[in-house]
């Protein structure tokens, strides 16, 4: 167990900034991993599919340590047409029942992710899915691994040919704890848990436009509300500055998060994006200290912004393989900029 010398109060503020950072860098892993999992078949409907494996690697240019490896299988029930608009569209043009799986190995946001979903689309157009995420931890910053699970929902209505638009629902939940019966002045955490629960709402709106002089223009609009309530509870051996003491310290929150992207197709294998995130953040943390009258409490509000630019290019290897490379460079108004590069490599039949 790493050897702990803080005081429990920035021991909950590390854990509130390390979960802020985790949602920052999954922005950007997100961003590409949207381009570097799309799909590439040729120009033929000979070439469609039913089952799609793909395996992804991304790089944060900027820091040779922050790494994510994607790898995921999905079927679809009936056989996606290559011949549909832009190759990094053919799933979405199908409008296809599927179900997948998606594993994510990520050092930019220190997390392991196992996904399954599935989605059933009627005749009339209407869809419904289903998802289930687990997320592991894998920091060394923290005595316990922060480790989440999420269910979710969604409903949805293609409303054309090349447009649809949903609703999602999704609760999120971790909890863990420590004990350290033994625990002296140099490990001196005797006991900790900790708990967080959130319910997210959001709408997804996306729509491809065939144009004359250049494939097309393919928008996505994605709007959410997140509504979390996390606590931690430590309590701490006595040392030479301190006697024995407690913290209890809850984080009570709500997000807006907006999302737009448009990506212009040059033609069906090459595609240049650009895109933007707005997040605003109002809070309440309270600290309850075992020694002190009264609790501690802040609020706290702020707002961020996050501009990309990508592009990408899908190529051919054989009948049913491809190689994908995406580049995606982000500017975040907080947060240091990130130039992402992404190689996915894909097997279809």
């Amino acid at each position: 167990m790493n050897k702990l010398k803080t005081h429990a109060p920035k021991l909950a503020t590390k854990l509130a900034t390390k979960l802020a950072t985790k949602l920052a860098t999954a922005i950007s892993i997100s961003l590409l991993a949207f381009t570097a999992q799309a799909d590439n078949q040729q120009n033929s409907a000979s070439n469609g599919f039913h089952h799609d494996i793909s395996a992804a690697y991304i790089d944060d240019n900027d820091n040779s340590d922050n790494t994510s490896v994607l790898a995921g299988y999905r079927y679809y029930l009936n056989t996606v047409d290559t011949d549909k608009g832009p190759l990094a569209l053919n799933t979405f043009l199908a409008q296809s029942s599927n179900i997948g799986v998606n594993y994510i190995k990520s050092d930019l946001s220190e997390t392991t992710n196992y996904q399954i979903d599935g989605t059933y689309v009627f005749a009339s157009k209407w869809f419904i899915g289903a998802n289930y995420q687990q997320i592991n931890d894998d920091s060394d910053g923290w005595f316990y691994p922060y480790d989440e699970s999420l269910y979710g929902i969604n409903l949805g209505y293609y409303f054309n040919d090349t447009s649809s638009v949903s609703v999602f629902y999704q609760n999120q939940s971790g909890s863990d704890n420590y004990q350290n019966p033994n625990a002296d002045s140099q490990d001196w955490v005797m006991n900790a848990n900790f708990d967080n629960q959130a319910d997210i709402f959001g709408v997804n709106l996306q729509s491809y436009i065939p144009m004359e002089s250049f494939s097309g223009i393919n928008l996505f609009a994605s709007w959410q509300y997140r509504d979390s309530n996390n606590s931690n509870f430590s309590q701490l051996v006595a040392n030479d500055n301190d006697p024995q003491r407690a913290f209890t310290n809850t984080n009570e929150q709500t997000m807006h998060h907006l999302y737009l992207a448009a990506d212009f197709y040059i033609n069906h294998a090459w595609s240049i994006g650009v895109n933007y995130a707005w997040q605003d953040v109002d809070g309440t943390f309270v600290i309850k200290n075992s020694l002190l009258p009264d609790d501690s409490v802040n609020h706290y509000s702020d707002s961020f912004n996050h501009y990309g630019v990508n592009t990408a290019y899908w190529w051919q290897l054989s009948q049913h393989f491809s190689a994908k490379f995406s580049v995606a460079k982000q500017f975040n108004d907080e947060l240091s900029d990130n130039l992402l590069l992404g190689i996915d490599i894909n097997a279809r039949f």
